[in-house]
């Protein structure tokens, strides 16, 4: 596809610069995505292609707009454009690329007439300068490149992937740039990339003119003061207009009395004038002033406005990517609020989207503030045994028959039905910290603190038989656990918020994604087979977060009662929630 956009430069030096726009873009394949973007006077090339076959289908669609909604996250929070801070920027979005893919990300920035080229990746940005063209940044690299130069007046600047390259000859591509527009240009190069099943390849071509303007001039020698600077910037603005009215008026005082009547009357039509000039320096500033304030609002508001507009379009269909683009509008307004005049035209605009991206935002998060209700002890045999039982004691299992608890000297199980307790297991040395306790099958599983081993304890008869349920090769630390549940594999929450899976004995890949803000002290984690999320407790914050089991954040039900509450239970049948906290149960709705 292509595509064609002409884009107005408010910040070019003593001109009045346009910026012309094609671009070209394969049709994706299942091994390969790519996409040509812009926004302002940011453009970006980027393709990526799988290593493996075993991601989702969307996958590369998907991590494709991550990485493109990072670069304009980082590049519009910038307060000042130059070369390092917009690499530093583009680097923080590389970091988004995970290893499993291959990418290919060309990035050009505009900024007053000096064009900024980055490239990771096997890309290329060519120059077209008069009748000479040839290659600014040509890279295989997979480390960071950059360059910069001035633009000229019809210079015509080329972003291509290597998959671009390959299949548009430079011969091809030299003789393209002689049409008159990028339109024309792409005219003549987009059926070429549609002819082959290449979704890598992509290009961006822009055509950069200039028409010069004298009023710009001096509207851009105030425009190259720091925008930090610009509140001194007015206050010696106001003291010279203060300055200079103070100074006529004296000079007028004192020669007034030595003039006739006829000169008194021209020296009034000249004060008359020099007021006149005074008006028209004011009215200059201020139109300079405006004209500052009004670009930099073009670089702000559409970006946090298409951001909005995106995560807005998501909310009904997938809610990680809505709060995604949601929390990036929130950043940029919040970071950019403050530098526009209270009460004006565009802080009201700034506020007013602020305002609706806060509103969507709590609805992508998920966020369920529930009144929690004191219930009877009948509701959870686990949580009625801790109560009655206070000690420092803090690791509790339970089956269908069965509570289980453990300390130093071993494992405990009391009926339910009649509250008969015995010794399961003894700790013949096997465990030297208690960090949690599991029931499954008919098995016990103890993990040791100070050992970072998880000990299987498998029931036959009446005694039960010790083993490691952790390969020898598996090397983790759980000084900071907290406590483990068991669905067939093992779940394990840290002090420091981190999860961790083992299956058969092996630690799996888990990662969290899409939670609103970390953990703080997290004290339990619930789930079983029947379950298709994890639950977390997480006293810091108050609340209780659900995650389904690959790690993607789903919901959260927050009360201030829950940072004391000691345990919980989730019956996601009966859509309830029992926690307690001070010895008293309590119940929430699950939604």
């Amino acid at each position: 596809m292509t595509d064609d956009d002409v884009i107005g430069m408010p910040n070019a030096t003593a001109s009045k610069p346009e910026l012309t726009l094609s671009k070209i873009v394969a049709t994706p394949t299942l091994n390969s995505w790519s996409q040509a973007y812009n926004a302002g006077n940011l453009f970006a090339v980027l393709s990526i292609e799988k290593k493996e076959e075993y991601e989702e289908k969307d996958y590369l669609n998907l991590l494709g707009k991550e990485i493109l909604n990072t670069l304009e996250e980082e590049y519009f929070s910038l307060e000042t454009k130059n070369l390092e801070s917009i690499k530093k920027a583009v680097s923080l979005t590389c970091k988004k690329i995970p290893d499993n893919v291959l990418p290919c990300l060309l990035i050009a920035s505009v900024v007053n007439n000096i064009l900024y080229i980055f490239v990771l990746g096997n890309g290329k940005a060519i120059l077209k300068r008069k009748d000479k063209t040839g290659a600014i940044l040509d890279s295989s690299s997979e480390k960071l490149v950059a360059t910069s130069g001035f633009l000229e007046d019809n210079d015509i600047v080329i972003l291509e992937t290597k998959q671009f390259a390959d299949i548009v000859s430079k011969e091809m591509l030299f003789s393209s740039l002689d049409h008159n527009t990028t339109s024309e240009i792409a005219e003549v190069l987009s059926p070429k990339i549609h002819e082959k099943e290449e979704g890598g390849a992509a290009s961006i071509i822009l055509f950069y003119k200039t028409t010069k303007s004298e009023e710009l001039e001096e509207i851009e020698e105030d425009k190259n003061e720091d925008i930090a600077n610009g509140e001194d910037e007015k206050i010696q603005v106001q003291e010279r207009k203060k300055q200079y009215f103070e100074k006529i008026t004296k000079q007028f005082r004192s020669i007034k009395s030595n003039f006739t009547h006829s000169k008194k009357v021209f020296l009034t039509v000249a004060l008359i004038l020099v007021l006149i000039l005074f008006v028209s320096i004011i009215f200059s500033i201020k139109k300079q002033e405006d004209a500052k304030t009004k670009a930099f609002f073009q670089e702000v508001f559409p970006s946090a406005q298409k951001k909005y507009n995106d995560g807005s379009a998501l909310l009904g269909l997938n809610k990680n990517l809505a709060k995604d683009n949601l929390s990036a509008a929130q950043k940029i307004l919040n970071e950019n609020k403050s530098k526009f005049k209270p009460k004006s035209n565009e802080e009201k605009q700034i506020l007013d989207l602020l305002k609706k991206v806060e509103e969507n935002l709590t609805s992508a998060s998920e966020v369920n503030s529930v009144q929690a209700k004191e219930v009877g002890s009948d509701k959870s045999s686990l949580l009625d045994f801790e109560a009655k039982n206070p000690s420092k004691i803090t690791q509790f299992a339970q089956d269908d028959k069965n509570i289980y608890f453990v300390d130093e000297n071993g494992v405990y199980s009391v009926e339910k039905s009649s509250e008969n307790k015995k010794t399961i297991v003894k700790n013949n040395n096997a465990w030297k910290e208690a960090g949690g306790i599991g029931a499954y099958i008919g098995n016990i599983y103890v993990l040791d603190k100070k050992g970072n081993q998880i000990f299987k304890f498998v029931g036959e008869g009446d005694s039960f038989e010790k083993s490691n349920y952790l390969q020898n090769d598996q090397m983790v630390d759980f000084s900071k656990v907290q406590s483990l549940a068991i669905d067939g594999s093992v779940w394990i929450i840290s002090l420091d918020g981190s999860i961790f899976k083992f299956t058969r004995g092996k630690r799996d890949d888990f990662k969290i994604s899409g939670l609103d803000k970390p953990f703080v002290n997290p004290t339990k984690i619930f789930t079983n087979t029947d379950m298709d999320n994890l639950y977390v407790l997480d006293n810091g914050n108050s609340r209780i977060v659900v995650l389904n089991k690959e790690g993607v954040y789903q919901a959260q039900y927050q009360s201030s009662i829950l940072k004391t509450a000691k345990d919980f239970e989730v019956m996601e049948k009966d859509k309830k929630i029992y926690f307690l906290s001070k010895d008293k149960i309590y119940e929430m709705d699950l939604k």
